[in-house]
């Protein structure tokens, strides 16, 4: 199943939608604040019953209530905290929780970390081994790819165009590198060694 399928049912909204041949939407690099963005956030999470791909189909629907441009505004600020979130330590606290954890992964469970809303995110990239309170199903049996990808389909249904942006999304993993063959992990993270010894 497609995305625009999986958002919207099968039916693309905006594909009888006729806009002005000149229409056309400059990009940006503002963010959208951090308050109407994590209530966004909070609102699908909770209308989701924390359900991760109805979230997504929550976040489809509330992004469809804003104009095109607060939808850039809001990808913006998506991208800059899964940005911020790309650190060698959490980097490794979710590599322990799965027994590994490539790049992709790795930037899908970002995108994760921020739909569980503004005080998760900030504890989980604050310190990373609280993850340790995190039941092992709801962070184990959930497939983290979507989220990410909402607001660029959203755009592109409004408007046939596919989102413009002038954010740089930082791409360099940040803090304390860590390598697979060493006991750093261990030594980083010892609660969630302990709590998942059988991963290693």
């Amino acid at each position: 199943m497609g995305l625009f399928d999986k958002l919207f049912g099968g039916t693309k909204k905006g594909s009888n939608v006729e806009l002005p041949e000149d229409t056309s939407f400059t990009s940006s690099d503002q963010l959208m604040d951090e308050d109407p963005f994590w209530k966004i956030i909070q609102t699908t999470k909770d209308k989701s019953g924390s359900d991760y791909e109805q979230q997504q189909k929550a976040l489809a629907d509330e992004l469809g209530k804003l104009t095109a441009g607060d939808i850039m505004l809001f990808d913006n600020r998506f991208r800059y905290l899964r940005g911020r979130a790309n650190t060698w330590e959490l980097w490794g606290a979710i590599y322990i929780i799965h027994g590994g954890c490539s790049d992709d992964s790795f930037n899908d469970f970002r995108e994760w970390v921020i739909g569980q809303g503004k005080a998760f995110y900030y504890k989980t990239i604050q310190d990373p081994e609280s993850l340790v309170e995190v039941n092992t199903d709801k962070i184990e049996e959930v497939d983290w790819e979507g989220l990410g990808y909402v607001a660029s389909t959203v755009f592109q249904e409004m408007t046939g165009q596919d989102i413009p942006s002038a954010f740089e999304e930082n791409q360099y993993t940040t803090g304390k590198e860590w390598t697979e063959e060493s006991d750093d992990l261990k030594l980083m993270f010892p609660e969630l060694y302990a709590k998942y010894p059988d991963n290693f």
